[in-house]
């Protein structure tokens, strides 16, 4: 099952190669945010999976709040947009919020890429076929991270920490099941590039992804496997989640 699985996530990625491998700028080139953009977004969704690959590619952070099928999230949402789609995009460094992959893409480059949007290949792809690719890496997936198994009602819960690259077949074994268990995540991206690597090294010894930091408990790991197992069992299950 480990093999197919690992099988099927490299065909994800290949698929969208090289989108959410490489920075086409870096933090080092631009202000710093203050404040964290926010992304309601669910990991199976191909709409969602261009905008993360823009956060990457723009070597940006971003709160992930995960609203598969079956999360309460959903309605925070609503509450929040008007209407429960995704991607939605808020950015309360220029108070901006958005739904609709493109717009939000095209507003990430705008406003944190370089002026010539030069290494994106979302200018360069036609829009039949770069959405037809992502419908691809989804199925690719078999509805991994499109459905929420244990819904997260618990507000003392802090969001966990993901050194991510997006394009990494590892990485996105790992945000499928924080999606699946309805967990709330930093996304720390370390595109080929960012200098955020030093600090991934720093903290882990080691520049590999992914990497989790879980601040509820003080636990800190890589290898995607023994991550996936620490969620499934530390927040897998309802009567899990009751013991924090």
């Amino acid at each position: 099952m480990s093999l197919l699985n690992n099988a099927s996530s490299f065909l994800a990625s290949a698929l969208r190669y090289p989108r959410g491998f490489h920075a086409v700028t870096t933090r080092s080139a631009r202000p710093a945010c203050p404040k964290l953009l926010e992304l309601y977004d669910f990991e199976a969704c191909p709409y969602c999976r261009k905008v993360r690959e823009a956060l990457c590619e723009l070597d940006l952070d971003y709160v992930s709040h995960p609203v598969a099928q079956g999360s309460p999230r959903r309605e925070r949402l609503k509450r929040t947009g008007g209407k429960v789609q995704v991607p939605y995009l808020v950015d309360p460094n220029h108070r901006t919020a958005l739904y609709e992959s493109d717009d939000i893409v095209a507003y990430l480059y705008h406003q944190y890429g370089p002026k010539d949007h030069s290494g994106s290949l979302f200018f360069q792809i036609p829009r039949p076929l770069n959405d037809g690719l992502s419908f691809l890496a989804s199925a690719a997936r078999l509805g991994r991270g499109s459905r929420c198994r244990v819904p997260n009602t618990r507000r003392r819960l802090k969001p966990l920490e993901l050194f991510n690259m997006e394009g990494s077949p590892y990485c996105r074994k790992v945000r499928e099941v924080l999606c699946e268990l309805d967990l709330e995540f930093r996304v720390r991206n370390v595109p080929r590039g960012s200098p955020q690597r030093e600090e991934l090294a720093r903290l882990g010894g080691k520049v590999q992804v992914p990497f989790l930091i879980d601040p509820n408990t003080g636990t800190a790991m890589y290898e995607s496997e023994e991550i996936v197992a620490y969620l499934e069992k530390r927040y897998g299950t309802v009567a899990a989640r009751s013991e924090e």
